[in-house]
């Protein structure tokens, strides 16, 4: 997957991100539908626009550059574009609607 090599390879993400890859909704030995997934879990808040930026640069560099949706804390966003106005909006929707971040979890949610 190119999105996921790209992402490890960006030099501001190493030793902040952990990147996983799976296809999405297909099982061992299907070849999918074309979707991909790339998991990502961010070692702090600050790599978080390091994240955005290279996932608007992966998408520019694509020769027919794909939408490419994002969650974060359920709020669900779609980069259609890889401008620096698009990543701040997201960034600006991302920090007003995240939640303080819980010092322990038991795995419950509520």
């Amino acid at each position: 997957m190119s999105l996921s090599r790209w992402l490890m390879a960006e030099p501001e993400l190493r030793g902040h991100a952990r990147v996983s890859t799976g296809a999405a909704g297909s099982a061992p030995g299907h070849m999918g539908d074309g979707l991909e997934l790339v998991n990502v879990v961010l070692a702090n808040s600050i790599a978080l626009g390091s994240l955005i930026t290279a996932v608007a640069a992966w998408r520019g560099s694509r020769p027919r550059p794909p939408q490419v949706r994002l969650e974060r804390d359920g709020v669900v966003v779609t980069l259609r574009d890889s401008s620096p106005e698009q990543v701040e909006q997201i960034l600006r929707m991302w920090n007003a609607t995240a939640a303080p971040a819980p010092v322990a979890s038991d795995g419950d949610s509520e």
